[in-house]
């Protein structure tokens, strides 16, 4: 048989050299090889029907070739996450900081504060612990924060405490004053009736008095204390 390429291998090749089909053509060329070198029983079919036949019979082989080939290359295709992949979730933005430092309130003769709070509105986590050589001390469990006439407030229950002033199961807070130094005092409920929240602490607070004029009661804070925006 005649090892020239018919017109219908010649347009299969020139389409299998385009560059991403490289590895494509060397297997349609060994199978056109393999098919010219093997022996063929003569038919009594007539010669132009046996000439066109064969011709089919490449092409069929050439195009068997090539959907190996892109069934394989198809296997080794990088993933990604477009159409049809796995979708990309955003990580959760951090909760903002609202108020974080170890310092000392001068509040009586002085109490050591641990605070770690972030957040805002109704939506603060954190605590603070709150601690006196002598009179012992409390951990607030905080929940809420409020700037009410410039004054930063944080609260929240009171969820252990050996200070008789604030029994566990009240609520409690530390208002802070901005500046340069800042100054911090406490407010407690201690054994008035329980507010039906934290933000209804603060206002009960106001509303009743139990918190006097905080402002009069502020006093500078010694240690280091970062305040969020």
């Amino acid at each position: 048989m005649t090892t020239e390429r018919d017109p219908g291998t010649r347009i299969v090749l020139s389409w299998l050299r385009e560059e991403t089909h490289e590895n494509a053509e060397r297997v349609l060329l060994r199978a056109l090889d393999e098919v010219d070198t093997t022996p063929q029983r003569r038919s009594w079919w007539p010669a132009w029907r046996t000439n066109r036949m064969n011709t089919y019979a490449k092409l069929i082989a050439a195009a068997a070739a090539v959907l190996v080939v892109a069934a394989v290359g198809y296997q080794f295709l990088p993933r990604s996450g477009g159409i049809g992949g796995q979708p990309t979730i955003a990580p959760s933005p951090s909760p903002a900081l609202l108020a974080r430092g170890t310092f000392t309130a001068q509040v009586g003769d002085g109490y050591t504060v641990d605070l770690d709070a972030t957040g805002a509105a109704s939506s603060v986590t954190g605590s603070m612990v709150v601690s006196h050589a002598s009179n012992g001390g409390f951990t607030v469990d905080l929940e809420c924060t409020r700037t009410i006439d410039g004054l930063l407030w944080i609260g929240g229950d009171v969820t252990q405490s050996t200070y008789s002033e604030t029994p566990a199961g009240t609520r409690a807070a530390i208002v802070f004053e901005r500046g340069s130094p800042v100054k911090a005092i406490f407010v407690w409920q201690g054994s008035d009736p329980r507010s039906a929240s934290c933000q209804a602490f603060f206002d009960d607070m106001i509303a009743t008095g139990g918190a006097g004029d905080p402002r009069a009661g502020l006093k500078p804070i010694e240690g280091t204390l970062e305040l969020g925006p």
